[in-house]
């Protein structure tokens, strides 16, 4: 018989962390291993939430790609602004960035009628993603802000200069707070360069694996995403479900094709332009590894 008693919560973890520009409680609940940080003295918390609530409404995918590369970071160690970490605003922020810019190559490319909607590949959005901020941008001469659809700006500009501009440090992340453009979201991460550097092993890693002659794997983003116990449940559930489910269209005569047409043709123009950007990264890589 299955163990009924009820599980007993208790803290596994504390630690205060008082030596910071924003102050944290951190702790542990236990038998969940959830993580929770509580901050002080900050009012723009709520505020801050709820802006990313409505991004979040408007940009289906920022939540997926949110959560894979939170666990990304959190896997090396990465994720955490009181180290020079990549915290979850900030990241927040970049994603957001980057699907701004995206979204506007989309409308040029395909013309008005491009979005990042209900159909849109999150594999290609996480290898772009990869690309932009482990080799395209350049640290040092730009700053970002997501206000008014999301622009890029000098870092050395008059008005920006005294806020983002780090002379010690010219390769920081400045990173707008589209709640206060006084504050410099990024300049906590005093790690970005290894980061940076990270991101750019990743997507050529990712690269090796969707770019022709292709090399076979079970999980293409297992390769820079290393699996829990839980994921590998999932994985075998899934497979055993989808073996079932065949086997119950197969016994019904029905075909494993009913609705799947339209399915097929909304999807094929963003699966062919998911191509072209692979075989696109694939030659500008190749290029890449000549010139170095």
């Amino acid at each position: 018989s299955l163990d009924k008693t009820p599980v007993k919560e208790h803290l596994s973890y504390l630690e205060v962390i008082s030596q910071t520009r924003v102050p944290l409680v951190k702790f542990t609940v236990a038998p969940y291993d959830i993580d929770i940080d509580v901050c002080f003295n900050q009012p723009g918390g709520p505020e801050s939430a709820e802006l990313m609530h409505r991004f979040m409404y408007s940009m289906p995918p920022l939540r997926p790609l949110t959560f894979v590369l939170k666990y990304f970071l959190a896997s090396r160690e990465i994720n955490k602004p009181f180290t020079g970490g990549i915290g979850s605003y900030l990241l927040q922020l970049m994603i957001v960035s980057f699907l701004q810019h995206r979204s506007r190559e989309e409308i040029n490319d395909r013309g008005r009628s491009a979005s990042l909607g209900t159909h849109f590949n999150l594999g290609s959005l996480l290898l772009d993603f990869l690309e932009l901020y482990g080799m395209d941008f350049n640290y040092v001469t730009t700053g970002i802000s997501v206000r008014t659809d999301g622009y890029y700006f000098p870092k050395g500009s008059t008005d920006k200069k005294p806020v983002f501009w780090q002379p010690s440090r010219p390769f920081m992340l400045a990173m707008e707070n589209p709640l206060d453009i006084t504050a410099d979201v990024g300049a906590g991460a005093y790690r970005i360069q290894m980061i940076k550097n990270v991101f750019e092993h990743a997507f050529k890693t990712l690269m090796a694996y969707v770019s022709e002659p292709l090399e076979e794997t079970d999980s293409i983003l297992a390769k820079i995403i290393p699996p829990t116990e839980e994921m590998e449940k999932r994985r075998v559930f899934k497979m055993v479900s989808n073996i079932e489910e065949a086997v119950v269209m197969a016994s019904s005569g029905n075909g494993a094709d009913v609705g799947d047409d339209n399915r097929n043709n909304e999807e094929s123009d963003d699966e062919e332009n998911t191509r072209k950007r692979r075989k696109k990264k694939s030659r500008k890589l190749s290029s890449k590894k000549r010139r170095s």
